[in-house]
Formats: structure tokens, C-alpha cells, sequence
């Protein structure tokens, strides 16, 4: 029987072309006959919970799910990405969408200043992995949830990861909090993933080893930490070539020293 190896979630989990990218390494090493990545970065929760509940899973297949930041809203079905508006307002994406369809843009700005609750966001989030759950077991499938962010997840069991990728792995990468800020005040992030080619090879070996072994993922230990300046941004040579590429186009804002 054939075996596919499914992936959903934010920018931690999408693909891209480097080779030591731990989605293309984690598809080696489980010897599966197909890969099917529905991550979008910037995306919302009910955007990943939509894909995998479409899907047309088989006995036997592994999916490894992405939780992102719960307060991420699918406001606009065909511009996913645009999940956390306020965060993403420098975006030309964002920009088009104040200036051609400004009562849209208003009615998210409103529901952020004036409605957003974390309680609620919580609950939608609860139900949301109650329904995951409820799919793995009719569907027969192997299943590893991973939190994106610091969230709080001990209301329920199926998600056996100690950490999050942001606040243990990524974020930690940088010498300082302040070369963090100056970091992301430069264009984009050049990191694959948020991480450097190192960490994605520590971050195989640890999910590997979970989805084979079943022995909870560690995102608290064992990754290369407090390497990076602002001055790396382009130079460091664990980054994405693709997005390095395109830190380095016309109209990015990467100093000179930097390059």
C-alpha cells in the first residue's frame, strides 16, 4: 500500500528548494511514496484544518500539522496569507487591499481593535484539534502536532511536543533581542522555515525519531543557538538562496554593510 507524507501549517512548514529543507529530508528519510504540502506562510489555523479535512487521507499515511498563532483569522478565502492583517500592513498585498477595497481592510483593522478575545480563540482552537483528532482515528492515520508558537496546549494529549518553534528554535538562533528586531526590520527573513540549514538537520532527527518511535518531540534542546547579527542577514551561510535572492531585490531595505 502506498504511503503519503501530508503537511500542513504556516511558514514553518513550507517547501522550498534547498535540499537540507526538512521537508524534502523528512520525505527521504521516511521512504514515502509522495508528498503533499498544503502549508501557506501566514496562513490561519481554519486554513490548515480546511486542507487536512479535504484531503483524502489513507490508512497509513503520516500528517505532521502545524498549530499557528490562534488569533489568526481566514478573513479573505482567496488570500490565506492574509490571516494576521495588522502584522503584515507593509505587504503589497495589504497595501492593494486598503486602496482598492478600503471596507474590507476597515472591518478587520475594527475586529482587531474591538472584538479579538484570546478566550475565544482558544476555544475555536480546542474544537478545532477535538475534530483533528476525531479524523485520525476514522481515517487510521499517524499524526504529529507541532505548536508554531508559545501556545497553550495542555488541555489536550495529542500533542506530545515539549517547546514551539518560534520561542525555542527560531527566535533563539539570535545573539540578542535586539539583533532579532533589527534582523526582521530588514525585509524579509532569509531562514527557510525561520531556521538555518543546522537546526532544520537537528529538527529532522528529532521528528523522525518522534513519528517512529512515538517518543515526544523535543524543541527544547539540542539546536544551535545565538549565532545570528542583523549583519548575517544575506551572508550567513545557513540561509535560503531563494529568499536571500529576494532580500537582495531592488527596493529591499538590507544596508549596505550588510551585503
Amino acid at each position: 500500500m502506498s504511503q503519503t507524507l501530508w503537511i500542513y501549517g504556516d511558514s514553518f512548514a513550507v517547501d522550498w528548494k534547498e535540499d537540507w529543507c526538512w521537508t524534502r529530508l523528512l520525505s527521504a528519510r521516511l521512504d514515502v511514496d509522495r508528498v503533499v504540502n498544503q502549508a501557506c506562510a501566514g496562513s490561519s489555523n481554519e486554513w490548515s484544518a480546511k486542507q487536512f479535512r479535504d484531503d483524502p487521507h489513507q490508512p497509513g499515511d503520516i500528517v505532521v500539522f502545524f498549530v499557528t498563532e490562534m488569533s489568526r483569522q481566514w478573513f479573505f478565502e482567496d488570500r490565506p496569507y492574509l490571516s494576521n492583517l495588522m502584522s503584515v500592513l507593509d505587504i503589497q498585498d495589504a497595501k492593494d487591499l486598503e486602496a482598492n477595497e478600503a471596507d474590507k481592510f476597515k472591518a478587520v483593522q475594527d475586529y482587531w481593535l474591538h472584538l479579538q478575545r484570546d478566550d475565544i480563540d482558544e476555544l475555536r482552537l480546542e474544537h478545532m484539534i477535538d475534530s483533528i483528532r476525531v479524523k485520525q482515528i476514522e481515517r487510521e492515520i499517524h499524526l504529529q502536532i507541532i505548536p508554531s508558537f508559545n501556545i497553550n496546549m495542555t488541555w489536550t494529549d495529542l500533542t506530545v511536543t515539549h517547546g514551539s518553534m518560534t520561542w525555542n528554535v527560531c527566535d533563539q538562533e539570535f545573539q540578542s533581542d535586539a539583533e532579532m528586531v533589527k534582523w526582521y526590520a530588514q525585509s524579509i527573513d532569509t531562514r527557510a522555515n525561520h531556521m538555518t540549514r543546522n537546526n532544520h538537520l537537528v529538527f529532522v532527527d528529532k521528528l523522525e525519531q518522534s513519528l517512529k518511535t512515538q517518543v515526544p518531540l523535543d524543541l527544547e534542546n539540542g539546536f544551535e543557538t545565538h549565532m545570528l547579527t542583523h549583519r548575517n542577514k544575506v551572508t550567513h551561510p545557513g540561509l535560503c538562496k531563494e529568499l536571500v535572492d529576494m532580500a537582495r531585490a531592488p527596493g529591499n531595505t538590507i544596508p549596505q554593510d550588510c551585503l
